[in-house]
């Protein structure tokens, strides 16, 4: 833990067990800890030169510790002085890479990213937020990873995550168990049958944008920083988060005749999902869904799947898109997986 405060790995045992035991000398200290003569005498000379610990003149000499309260305070008030001039040095670096001459940049608005720095850039992003992250999920992807582990240590910090996943996405194999597990760690997502981009926006103060540049897959994912582009796309994201359908919609009121998987199959289907898209996902046949959608139409008496989204939102089967979901314009802090880009 010391190690923090600059001491070698030698340096906080010694100096640990120093205040643990009291005065002592190095014999006793190379027993204690098992460390052989020289790593003590280097820890001891160490702890002397950071004035955490006062060797006596005694033969064998006495190690004395500082008090950890004072002499700690010290080493902890260095380094945050040292931490405050390294912060300003990377501000400083941070302005000259913006402004040096390199190819695709659009001024201070955004710099283009090279292929082999997305996943690491789309990490640090999403590590460094402190309030909310907010994106828009859609194939293709440019970062393939298992579970954005990442997310999932930042929801447990109690950053929060909105997404809106783009139908497509929802119908790749896998999805649902990821989706789920994101769900459950605290993600609160909604789906629309189509995204006009994909994004991630941090704290509302940078993002990261992927582009197609022709007609063909090939994507650029360009580096937002703050001003009017930024601002624009934290814009179009709450504009679609209020359009979209919660993905993990709560009937506002209980029902007993409705189901957790009706929810479910309701949610996927005015998602704007096929029906083998739907039997896909929740792994089942596809005449199995088309005879649940019967049956919650001839519950709904709904004559047409239409009338059956109509009904669904009429009899407060599903939380809709104007519906709260967790979040008010109050607390909302602007703040998308880059869909893995």
């Amino acid at each position: 833990m010391l190690e923090t405060l600059g001491l070698s790995t030698a340096e906080s045992q010694v100096y640990q067990l120093l205040v643990r035991t009291g005065r002592t000398d190095a014999d006793r200290i190379q027993q204690l800890l098992r460390l052989g003569a020289g790593p003590v005498e280097e820890a001891v000379g160490g702890l002397a030169d950071k004035g955490l610990v006062t060797t006596t003149d005694d033969r064998p000499a006495q190690l004395i510790p500082s008090p950890p309260d004072i002499a700690g305070e010290v080493l902890l008030l260095a380094r945050m002085t040292e931490l405050t001039k390294a912060r300003g040095a990377l501000d400083r670096l941070a302005g000259e890479y913006r402004s040096a001459p390199r190819p695709d940049v659009s001024g201070d608005m955004a710099d283009v990213i090279s292929d082999e720095e997305v996943a690491l850039r789309y990490q640090q992003i999403q590590a460094r937020a402190r309030r909310e992250v907010v994106r828009f999920d859609a194939p293709p992807y440019l970062v393939t990873e298992a579970v954005n582990e990442v997310e999932i240590e930042q929801l447990a910090a109690g950053v929060r995550f909105r997404t809106v996943y783009d139908r497509l996405g929802l119908e790749a194999d896998g999805s649902r168990e990821e989706i789920i597990q994101y769900a459950e760690a605290g993600e609160q997502a909604r789906v629309l049958n189509h995204l006009p981009v994909k994004m991630v926006i941090v704290d509302g103060s940078t993002a990261l944008l992927a582009m197609r540049s022709d007609e063909s897959c090939a994507q650029r994912v360009v580096h937002v920083h703050p001003g009017p582009l930024l601002d624009a796309l934290v814009a179009l994201f709450e504009l679609v988060w209020d359009s979209a359908l919660p993905l993990h919609p709560m009937a506002v009121q209980p029902r007993n005749d409705l189901t957790d998987d009706d929810v479910e199959l309701l949610t996927l289907l005015l998602s704007g999902m096929t029906d083998t898209g739907i039997a896909r996902q929740l792994r089942m046949g596809r005449r199995t869904v088309q005879r649940r959608v019967r049956d919650l139409m001839d519950r709904a008496a709904a004559t047409s799947r239409i009338q059956l989204g109509w009904q669904a939102a009429r009899l407060r089967w599903i939380a809709g898109p104007g519906d709260p979901m967790g979040t008010t314009p109050e607390d909302r802090s602007p703040g998308c997986r880059l869909n893995e880009p």
